[in-house]
């Protein structure tokens, strides 16, 4: 197995077990390589960690799209990340732990900055839009992936919309951005 590997495989074993779960033993009775090759291929557990954490925001990774509006990106970033937190509910805890100026949080983050090229911005637009969206998916994915069955109508696709719909329009109303002609993500 290639290092890729073993970072899926110690992915789908977080998804499985958690995170508390994860050793080098665990890990090598997973893929059915020798410990002391995994432990000498990544060094420590926490470069094991990130290397899964790699493999889920590969999954995810958000694109440039040359005609896309700001709102357009800011809508499809939010549902790339709520996707990779419904997908990894259990591993999305690493993406909350690596601050955005480490690898490979810094890498996703910059290709997210990316998706703003071109669309006449200023430079520290792209920096707020993170700060309110962090913050935002932070909480509601966390509410969402623990939400028991009554809480559960409170955190759901249709009201991840509404309040995705509500910060783009904040952020339409305090910078002066125009808002794209579809610019309701709410049902």
């Amino acid at each position: 197995m290639d290092n890729e590997e073993i970072a899926k495989a110690t992915l789908a074993f977080i998804d499985e077990y958690g995170l508390e779960a994860v050793s080098f033993r665990k890990i090598s009775q997973v893929t059915g390589m020798a410990t002391m090759t995994i432990c000498n291929r990544f060094g420590s557990k926490e470069n094991l960690l990130k290397s899964a954490l790699m493999a889920m925001l590969s999954e995810n990774a958000p694109s440039f799209h040359p005609n896309e509006t700001w709102d357009e990106s800011l809508k499809r970033v939010a549902h790339h990340v709520r996707n990779m937190a419904l997908a990894h509910p259990k591993a999305y805890w690493l993406f909350l732990q690596v601050p955005p100026f480490e690898s490979p949080v810094k890498e996703y983050t910059q290709s997210v900055f990316a998706t703003h090229d071109g669309q006449n911005l200023s430079k520290t637009m792209p920096y707020d839009f993170l700060s309110v969206l962090h913050s935002f998916l932070t909480g509601f994915q966390i509410a969402e992936g623990y939400a028991n069955e009554a809480l559960s109508k409170m955190f759901n696709e249709r009201a991840f919309n509404r309040d995705l719909d509500i910060i783009i329009r904040g952020f339409s109303a305090m910078y002066g951005l125009p808002l794209s002609e579809d610019a309701s993500v709410s049902n």
